[in-house]
Formats: structure tokens, sequence, C-alpha cells
């Protein structure tokens, strides 16, 4: 900036501004020029340099003055966000809880019933299942195929000329495309209600997706060459105006590539504050690729993207609804919240007992470990290469090991009667949602219950359960998808899962009808909904909302009911209790949707939570001991990753249900949830073997403890198989071990270290055998190493056909007493019998000898 500038505006501010200042105010009036050019080029061409400069310091003062007002708004949001969990933390101190535990239960679900809050995972999943929830026709109208297993091609791309404004003549697509465009701007709207600043683009779309691997594989040439005729150059303007020259987009081009093909790194400044800043301000950098339309969209993301589109939109959703979750519940700037939250309570520990400090500091530093992660402030992939061949290795032993997993998941019906009765939800009513939600006709309450935010991760056939975090969706990730599929694990997970929430919504619909105010209900009854946070205001806008009626009993509180009401009777009946307890009056139309929006994600966020009680699914907490805590790409980090595969759900067992049974309020209840969950999941547990001895042709084990010596052992393996010992239970009954000869170490590393044990058993093995002069048995090895690690060859009603068509054969042809020997060690072993002969064919199949479990 020219001295006599910086004169004038120090005139004009009464106080000299400083160089760095002036750089700023520099710079935003050229990005502003540009700015200005490109909203209209021929007017802007029109003006004189000086009317040219006046538009564009207007515009930036405009900015000036909105920005000063965004801070002081955020210093506000910010100030109330500390109170507000400043309370809370004293609260849950005076309480008796560790100042530190108290802090956790703000970020992360602990299931113990003593949060006393919504943790901001749970607020973040509610956010990201409220905006899904409503995609429901963008799904639809991509109509993937094969039960969701394929992307119908077609499909997608007439969504995506919709969302771009091209006339598809298709009203499915058209609400569809207008679904997205709704939800997206739902979520910049919320975002930026809690104190962020993402702008409208007006030609804004979809999100663009970046392969970082295929980019840089293309080189800086070719990708210019091909990126370049698919941009939209009215958007590449001078700041006078006028168009810019190909040389000049082929030079922000080379800029861009190196951005992406670098995944940033390009742009750190060394000893800088790299990536630290205020999450409020992040998603405000306007997006410098602007495609030309719909057809180069398409083709670009072809070529060099890696996802699928609804991945990438289901994407774009999940990474709004993490930062909205963050700063509405820590504030504008929540990295320095934590800290100050985290170091207060350090402190005070320390200072209370001085004995313990290296606790109180080695607990610290893991929680901050924790929040890095929730918050995605990890290591980035150190090595994409390593970090893909590892995720085909596990997306490989998922599609392999797990096609049984539907049988192994019966247990779930202990948990989820367990967490129903804990939830006081009535049993017959869940018997009967259950029943007819597997009822693959019904499609009608299966649309009704995705609608109301339920069931969407097995929707979205996500993977959480097993754990598989990977970091992009290639064909191994599709494989081991399809498999979990295909064995009709997605069906039975996704049933249940709408039968416990539409279950759960139904019985909050009613106590809310029943009750006149939160504190009416039985503290007793109701402590796990009363643990939740839920407030009284939430419970007296729960109270406005008209049910649904879905059929067979059910009454059902859903997000949609609650959206449906007036915000004029929000604003005008002064029954809704502010957080101080006196009731509003006078509500203002923004604040009856802020109220509405907040007692919707309460509802979602309350069921998910409990809904993933009765179905476990691995929360941040868990997964970030089991994956979290290590780089990725690096051969430590993924080694240690691997040996988690398959064990995130056991643990997720030890961190939900015995964390929930140890911290019952009474001896007596501790004692019944335990003894509860560990008779439940055993005699599942035994149901489970059983059927999978019958589908392997096996007839049923002994169960009677009293009779012969294998019937108390057939019950301790019933009770690792239920999963009530957690990870003992896997490690002792991993499918990995059924069609292979793994070592207890192997078996105890997890299926990754028993495949690298198998296949040195295969190679070297064979040949120090060789060596040795000794039969290697390598035809007989090899056909079980191969039928151990099929994908597919373990869906539960294909792998007995599989065996006896082909694989017992050839282990007989290769390795003579093969048979034999397998049935000889069912019989040492568990005192089993076949009543389908390893041998036999098709036509030889007997009945079973049901006798057999009792002892007969």
């Amino acid at each position: 900036m020219k001295e006599r500038c910086i004169r004038a505006v120090s005139q004009a501010l009464g106080r000299q501004i400083t160089a760095q200042e002036a750089r700023d105010i520099e710079q935003r009036i050229l990005a502003n020029l540009r700015r200005e050019a490109q909203a209209d080029p021929a007017g802007f061409q029109s003006m004189t340099w000086v009317e040219q400069l006046q538009k564009a310091a207007e515009r930036s003062a405009r900015e000036l003055v909105a920005e000063a007002a965004l801070k002081k708004r955020r210093v506000a949001l910010q100030a109330a966000a500390m109170d507000r969990l400043q309370n809370f933390v004293a609260d849950q101190s005076a309480a008796g809880m560790p100042g530190l535990d108290a802090v956790r239960r703000t970020l992360v679900v602990i299931a113990d019933g003593k949060s006393n809050t919504l943790s901001a995972e749970t607020r973040a999943d509610a956010i990201r299942a409220n905006a899904v929830r409503q995609l429901m026709d963008t799904f639809e109208a991509v109509d993937p195929r094969m039960w969701g297993l394929f992307e119908n091609v077609e499909g997608v791309e007439t969504l995506v000329r919709a969302i771009y404004g091209e006339q598809t003549g298709n009203a499915k697509v058209d609400a569809g495309a207008k679904a997205w465009l709704n939800v997206a701007e739902q979520l910049r709207k919320q975002f930026n209600e809690a104190g962020g600043a993402i702008g409208k683009l007006e030609d804004w779309a979809v999100p663009q997706h970046h392969s970082q691997l295929k980019v840089s594989k293309a080189g800086v040439d070719q990708w210019v060459a091909d990126t370049l005729p698919r941009l939209n150059r009215d958007k590449y303007v001078n700041m006078d105006g006028s168009a810019m020259s190909d040389q000049q987009v082929v030079d922000f081009l080379k800029a861009a590539w190196l951005t992406i093909a670098t995944g940033g790194i390009n742009k750190i400044t060394p000893g800088g504050n790299n990536g630290i800043g205020m999450m409020a301000g992040r998603n405000a950098e306007p997006r410098s690729i602007h495609f030309r339309d719909a057809t180069a969209y398409l083709e670009y993301q072809k070529q060099y993207g890696e996802r699928s589109l609804w991945d990438v939109m289901v994407g774009h959703v999940g990474h709004l609804s993490r930062e909205i979750s963050m700063i509405e519940t820590f504030g504008p700037n929540p990295h320095h919240a934590f800290s100050l939250l985290l170091e207060q309570e350090m402190q005070r520990q320390a200072v209370a007992r001085p004995q313990s400090t290296g606790k109180v500091r080695t607990e610290a530093v893991r929680l901050q470990s924790l929040y890095d992660f929730v918050t995605g402030r990890t290591n980035p992939v150190a090595n994409e290469h390593v970090a893909q061949a590892f995720d085909t290795l596990r997306n490989w032993l998922v599609a392999s090991r797990l096609g049984s997993a539907v049988i192994t998941a019966l247990s779930d019906e202990a948990t989820i009667h367990l967490t129903a009765h804990v939830n006081n939800l009535p049993e017959l009513q869940l018997v009967r949602n259950e029943l007819s939600a597997l009822n693959i006709l019904n499609q009608t309450d299966k649309n009704l219950a995705h609608r109301a935010g339920l069931a969407l991760d097995t929707m979205l056939g996500a993977l959480n359960r097993w754990g598989q975090d990977t970091i992009s969706n290639n064909w191994s990730n599709k494989m081991a998808s399809s498999v979990m599929r295909a064995s009709g694990m997605d069906a039975l997970d996704g049933a249940r899962r709408r039968a416990f929430g539409t279950t759960m919504m139904s019985s909050l619909g009613e106590v809310a009808g029943k009750y006149q105010r939160l504190a009416d209900i039985d503290p007793v009854d109701y402590r796990i909904l009363l643990s939740k946070g839920i407030t009284e205001t939430d419970f007296a806008i729960w109270k406005m909302a008209q049910l649904e009626q879905w059929g067979a009993g059910n009454g059902v509180l859903t997000p949609e009911s609650i959206m449906r009401i007036p915000d004029t009777q929000l604003m005008a009946s002064g029954a809704v209790p502010r957080p101080d307890g006196q009731l509003s009056v006078g509500l203002t139309a923004a604040e009856a949707a802020a109220y509405k929006r907040d007692a919707v994600l309460r509802l979602i966020g309350v069921t998910l939570e409990e809904t993933n009680m009765a179905m476990i699914r691995p929360g941040l907490n868990e997964r970030f001991f089991t994956s979290g805590q290590f780089s990725r790409g690096t051969f430590s980090g993924e080694i240690a990753r691997s040996f988690f595969l398959f064990k995130s759900f056991p643990i997720a067992m030890i961190y939900r249900h015995w964390m929930r049974g140890l911290n019952m309020e009474t001896t007596g209840g501790k004692a019944a949830y335990i003894a509860s969950l560990m008779a439940g999941t055993t005699v599942i547990g035994a149901v489970s073997q059983t059927v999978n001895d019958l589908l392997g042709g096996k007839n049923p084990r002994n169960y009677n403890p009293f009779e012969g010596e294998h019937g108390y052992k057939n019950w301790m393996a019933a009770m690792l198989k239920g999963g009530s010992l957690g990870i003992y239970g896997d490690f002792l009954f991993s499918q990995a071990t059924h069609y292979s000869k793994i070592g207890a170490v192997g078996a105890l590393l997890g299926p990754l270290a028993g495949l690298v044990e198998e296949s040195m058993n295969l190679t070297q093995g064979n040949l120090i055998q060789l060596a040795q002069s000794k039969d290697t048995k390598f035809g007989a090895e090899l056909v079980r190493f191969i039928r151990g690690n099929l994908p597919g060859g373990s869906l539960w009603y294909a792998k007995a056909a599989l065996d006896h068509a082909v694989f017992n054969q050839l282990q007989e042809y290769f390795s003579p007493g093969y048979l034999a020997q397998m049935e000889r060690r069912a019989r040492k072993e568990f005192g089993q019998t076949y009543f389908w002969q390893p041998s036999a064919g098709f036509s030889d199949i007997r009945a079973p000898e049901w006798q057999r479990a009792v002892g007969q």
C-alpha cells in the first residue's frame, strides 16, 4: 500500500495503522476487486479505475464491519460456552466425579448412566442423522441396485445434472436434488449460527473430491491438461474484469495441483501456527476450482475421484456435522476451550492431591489425544500406499471370515432386551416391532424409520461394527461391504435398529404425554433417560408434538412431529422453560426455531445412544482405543490397527455394558445387570453355536453339564461366543481358526497375524519339511489356505455346499484320511458327530440328532 493511502486510512481510523494492517487491507481490496469483476465482468470493465477501486473499497468496508460484529458475537458465544462447561464440571465434581472424567463426558459417550449431558459425539451423530434422514429423496433418486451393493451410474448422472440446475424431466430426481441443496444450505446456516462464517456460493452444487494418489500420479502437466477444458472460465477474471488468459489459468491450476498432490503440505509455514486456528473460521475460503457444468464435474470425478457420489455427499454432511457439534458444545474456538478446561481440571486435581500428579498428567495427555482424534487433528497418512495395502488386507479378511457373522449376531437379542429393560421400554411392543421390521416386504415402516433418522448407518452400508475405517472406497472395501450385505448382516442389523429406535421414540412420546414436567418422571424407571442431559425445555417441546401413528400401537415422537409444531405456538405459549428454569415469554421466530431444532437433536441423540447400546456399535472412545492412537500409513501403526480387527465389538461390550452394569446404583442392581448380561448372551450364544454347527453338517453339541464330559465345556464356549466376556470370546472362537491351523499366538494377535502364520507355514514351513525329507502335504495345506481366505466362502448358506462339493474332496485327495481326522477332532474336542458326513454327497444328508443337545 502506498504511503499516502496508509496516511489516509490512519487518519480515518484516528490512529496509525501497522505495516501488517496495511498489507491486510491491500490484500482485501485486491481480492474484492476480483470478486466484483467476477460478479459483473462487463459492468466492471465499463467503470474507471477509481470507480472500480471505490467499489472494492466499499465491499471491503462492509466485510470489516461484518467481521467486527462476528468477532464480538464469537466472544459472547465463547464466554457462554465456557460458563456452561465450567458449571457442568463444577456440578459433577461436587457430586463426587473427578473433574477430568467430567471433561471427557462433554466430548464422548460414556455409557455408565452418570454423564448428565449430551456429549459432542452424540450431538454430531444427531446432526448427521437429522441431515441424512432428509436426504431419503436424494438416496431414492439414485436408485441403488442389488440392495445397495452397486451404484446406479445413470441415476447418479441424472441427479448431478438436476443439482446443477439442468431440466431432467424426472420429478423424483428433481425432488432428490432439491432435498440435497436444502440440507446443504441448512448445515451452512447452522454452522454460521454457531459462530462460523461460510459464505454462500451461488453456483455451489456438490462437494468436490480429489484423490491425492490419482492427482499426483497423473503429474502436473497431464492434470492441468485434463482439468482446464472442464472449468467455468467466467469465474476466472483479472482485477479489472478482463478474462484471465490460458496461461494465467494454467499457472493457477499448477499451484492447485501442488496443493492437492501434497495434501496441503506445500502451504505449511515451518514454525508457524499451522492448522490450529479457530474452528468457526474454517470453511470460509471460497472454492477455487469451478467446473463448467454437471458433465465436467462427472468426468473429473470419474478420472480423479475415488468415492461414489453418495460417499462424497455423506462425507460432506459428516464433516460439517462434527464441526457444528464441536462449536455448539465448546464455543467458536473449541480447541482453546477444551485445552483451558483440561488445564484447569488438571491443576485443580493435582493441587488437591499432589501425590497423584503423575497419574493426573497422564490422564490429561490421553484426554487431549482423544480430543485430537475426535476433531481430526491427528497426523496425516504417512504413506497412502502402505495404508491402502493394509486396508485391502483387512477388507479381504472381512470378506473371507465374516460371512457367518449374522449367526454370531444372534446374541444381540440379549443386549437388545437388557437395554430395553433398563430404559423401561415395553417388551411386547419391542418384539412386535422387531418381527415387523424383519418382514422384507414391509417397506412402509422401513421408510418411516429412515425418515425419522433410524438405522441410517446400516442403510449406508457402514462397517463400524467391525472397526473398519478405510481411506478410500476402493474395490476391496466394496467387496467387504458386499459380503456383509449378502450374508444378511446389514438387513438384520438394520431391522433391529429400526425396531428398537421405533420403540424408543414411541416410549418417549408416551412419557411426554404422561408427565407434565421432566422433574415428575420416576428417576428409577427412567434413570438412563435422565442421564442424557435432557432439559425441561426439550421435554416441554416434546409434549407439544402431535405423535405420528405408525400402526401396531406405535404413536411415535419423531423429528418431523417436532418440526411441525407451529413457531407461533411456541412464541405464544410461554410454556418453554429457559435454562435458568424460568418460563420464556415472547419468543422470537428465530428462538422458537432454535428451541425446536435442539429438541429434535436431543430426541435423535438419546435414541441413537441407546440403540448403539442395544446393538453394540463402537463409539469414538472405543475406536480411539482400537485405532485412533496409531499412525496411518506406517507399518507399526497399521500392524497395531490390524491387531484390533474384529475386536472393536467385544471391546465395546466391555466399555458399554460392563461399565453400565458395574455403575448401577445399588449392589443388587450391579449383580442383576451383570448376571442378566452373562445369562442372556450365554444362552443365545449356545443357540448361535448350534445354528453354526447345523449349517456345518454337525449334530448339536451336548449342553447337559451333568451328562458326559463336554457339557460344561460347551457352555463355556457358548458364554465366550455370546460375547459377555468380551475380547476373550473373539480370541478363542474367531472364525479365523475354523478352516486353518492358526496357533494360539496367531489367534491372540488377530486375523492378520494368523494370515501371516498360515502363509509362512505354507511356504517356509514346507521348504523346511522338504529339506528334512518329510511329507510336506503342500496340496492339502494349499486347499485349506484357499478355503479359509476365499471372499464370500464363509457365507453361512453356502459354506457347507462348497465344502461338500469341492473342498472336502480336494482335501481328501491331497491328504488321504483328512476327513476322518476332522471327524475325530470334533468328537474329541466337543463330543460332536456329523449328520452330514464330510465325505458324503448331497443325497446322503440325514436328519440332525437333536437328542444329543441334552446328552442323549
